[in-house]
């Protein structure tokens, strides 16, 4: 939400105010410099606090979430955060390739669907199997696997149960692309309907033709 741009403005707005008040309260009140100056500054903090908070009613508004509902998805975005980076060192823990690939696209899929609901807050909540169900079964399940994976001598059992982790990360995966297609189904469906469009407007002019 903070973007270099909106630091920028309200800097900007809360310096211009700042310098304004002091001259103002030096010369049109005549209160003196020593009063003048932090009379200033406070004026200054003043509009550049009010310039942030009226930025942040914008891209709530712009945004169609509540600042109640912003404070719940960022704490969730917070701790998805914590679980994606464990995630993510699991990938460095295993030697076969194929469980390297598997993992590697696990991340992709849940860093993509963390980033677009944290860009817009509001897709979070077509996101909510992903950030209360399926996220916490893949970081579980693939810490498991990987610490299977680098247990020496392992017997039949082992390998059993490394391949059934496996399988169920495979299905994982599954989900995580659901989970995705959920967070994008808006996209798709505006997409769908400017083709539509697109399509109509060419046989329209094929026809005038």
């Amino acid at each position: 939400m903070n973007t270099f741009l909106q630091v920028l403005t309200r800097s900007g707005i809360g310096w211009g105010a700042g310098a304004a008040g002091f001259f103002t309260y030096l010369l049109a009140f005549d209160l003196g410099f020593f009063i003048s100056v932090p009379a200033a500054v406070g004026t200054s903090f003043l509009a550049f606090y009010s310039t942030k908070q009226i930025q942040k009613q914008v891209w709530l508004k712009k945004n169609g979430i509540t600042r109640r509902e912003y404070l719940f998805i960022t704490r969730n975005l917070k701790e998805a955060k914590l679980k994606i980076n464990r995630l993510q060192r699991q990938q460095l823990k295993v030697r076969s390739l194929g469980a390297f690939r598997q993992i590697l696209e696990l991340n992709r899929l849940s860093k993509r669907i963390y980033q677009l609901a944290k860009r817009e807050p509001r897709r979070f909540f077509k996101a909510e199997s992903f950030f209360y169900y399926h996220l916490d079964s893949v970081v579980e399940i693939t810490e498991k696997y990987t610490f299977l994976a680098s247990q020496p001598g392992k017997d039949k059992e082992a390998f059993r149960s490394l391949q059934q982790t496996k399988t169920t990360l495979d299905e994982l995966s599954l989900s995580l692309e659901q989970d995705l297609r959920k967070v994008l189904a808006d996209d798709m469906d505006t997409l769908h309907f400017e083709l539509d469009f697109a399509k109509k407007r060419l046989e329209e002019q094929k026809t005038i033709k």
